[in-house]
């Protein structure tokens, strides 16, 4: 290695995370939700996961995510996705405030949900769905 590429290295730097977590806010449109679903991909590169699963996560993330959805005119409201990936489960959070016309659909996105995930929360404003690695 040369003088000048050896020197270079006091101004880079790798930095080591602690974390494998991803957070990403976006607006609560159905439109933007290609974003989280990119995301979780992401993160789930660094799982044992096969594409099969992976697909069902991405597809109980969009039914989650439909809940806090608005139709029609944009608002401001948004979505808060947290992808937390431990050594023996996925967690995947979201947050908003309920849409109005979501309830409609809820019965049969709970369901799909719960055909694709290992565990689930449902509460005010907060979604919270497990998927087991090992």
């Amino acid at each position: 290695m040369s003088a000048s590429v050896a020197s270079m290295g006091k101004f880079f730097a790798v930095k080591e995370y602690p974390s494998r977590d991803v957070s990403l806010k976006i607006p609560a449109q159905a439109g933007y939700l290609v974003l989280a679903r990119l995301a979780l991909s992401a993160v789930c590169r660094l799982t044992p996961l096969e594409a099969v699963e992976v697909a069902d996560l991405k597809l109980a993330v969009t039914e989650a995510a439909n809940e806090f959805v608005t139709e029609g005119e944009p608002t401001d409201a948004t979505i808060d996705f947290d992808f937390r990936l431990a050594n023996e489960r996925l967690e995947l959070e979201l947050c908003g405030a309920r849409a109005p016309d979501a309830e409609s659909e809820l019965a049969l996105s709970r369901a799909i949900i719960d055909a694709t995930v290992d565990e689930s929360d449902f509460t005010a404003g907060r979604t919270l769905l497990i998927k087991h690695l090992q």
